[in-house]
């Protein structure tokens, strides 16, 4: 079997989850491999081999498991968020690996910009209305982002809508990956990290709430962390406010003002510039154009070459013979 013909039957989706993952993988084990001889590996570098172990342990058995027991509701439910989860992965792992590939950094611009527009960098003039109280409360709305960007997915789940639950989950899916690749075209670092001493107030909350698990998420993540521009916290949040409006739209309702905060909380809590914002909300319409084209393309090949499609069309039983490889 040709190398198209098996990158053919697996699922859109999954093929660009492959596209990505292969390459990074490759690029946090070199930059794992560089530290370790440059002698500068921090404490955070690390959990990205960790979590490529257990990703490949666990693609390992959801393989053998859709071998054995291809029909079973629960592996079709794991083949079904897999893309998704690898979204999370490529993440979590970009974080080590974007000053790896290009050191060359845009945050200084990044800044400028929202001192031109706004005369003031708003993440540093946000720090007037520093509180405990307040401060937890934006952590929540920002540790919310984990619930948000698969929420609309999940319900379309559990309806069992299946044509609009591939539709929403193509469309995240496309708007993180479209993501990925400008963080390593647009390199920055947060405000949090650059600005650091234009800051005069820390964001202290209060002990063991929100806080706390918030400190704990970004002990995951290198200090030098380069994932500010374009916001995906804005991108895909707006991205599953669209799908709502279209597809359950009392979920709209419920999730716009969850979104709001978690909008503030990216610039009070310090985590990007305004302008990543505009940027994220720019990138939500692409990423919704773009996913139903890539899918109807995909399809088409896969029919072409006679094999199931995702969208439930039935192939030809035998493929043409001058079909492309």
């Amino acid at each position: 079997m040709s190398l198209a013909r098996f990158v053919f039957r697996l699922r859109v989706e999954e093929a660009i989850a492959l596209a990505f993952l292969l390459p990074t993988t490759y690029l946090t084990l070199a930059a794992n491999a560089y530290v370790r001889e440059a002698g500068v590996l921090g404490d955070r570098h690390p959990g990205g081999t960790v979590r490529l172990a257990a990703a490949a342990a666990f693609l390992a058995v959801l393989a053998a498991a859709h071998h054995r027991w291809s029909s079973a509701p629960a592996v079709k439910a794991m083949r079904e968020v897999l893309p998704f989860l690898t979204c999370i992965l490529i993440y979590t792992n970009l974080h080590d690996t974007i000053g790896f590939v290009n050191p060359h950094d845009v945050h200084d611009t990044l800044a400028a910009l929202d001192r031109t527009i706004f005369g003031a960098v708003p993440a540093v003039w946000a720090e007037r209305f520093v509180s405990p109280g307040l401060t937890e409360l934006m952590q929540f709305f920002y540790l919310s982002f984990a619930a948000i960007a698969p929420s609309t997915s999940l319900i379309l789940l559990a309806q069992r809508r299946w044509p609009e639950f591939r539709a929403v989950t193509l469309g995240v899916i496309v708007c993180f990956y479209l993501g990925y690749a400008l963080y390593l075209i647009f390199p920055a670092a947060p405000p949090r990290l650059v600005l650091v001493y234009e800051f005069k107030r820390t964001l202290q909350g209060y002990p063991h709430l929100f806080s706390n698990l918030s400190a704990r998420a970004f002990a995951l993540l290198p200090v030098d962390s380069r994932a500010a521009f374009p916001s995906l916290h804005a991108a895909v949040s707006l991205l599953a406010l669209f799908y709502a409006w279209r597809y359950v739209r009392p979920w709209f309702w419920a999730l716009l003002p969850f979104a709001a905060g978690l909008w503030v909380s990216t610039v009070y809590l310090r985590h990007h510039y305004v302008v990543d914002l505009f940027a994220g909300w720019m990138l939500a319409p692409v990423a919704a154009w773009l996913a139903p084209r890539i899918d109807g393309w995909w399809a088409a090949r896969q029919e072409a070459l006679g094999y199931a499609t995702a969208r439930g069309v039935n192939p030809r039983a035998v493929a043409p013979q001058n079909a492309p490889a």
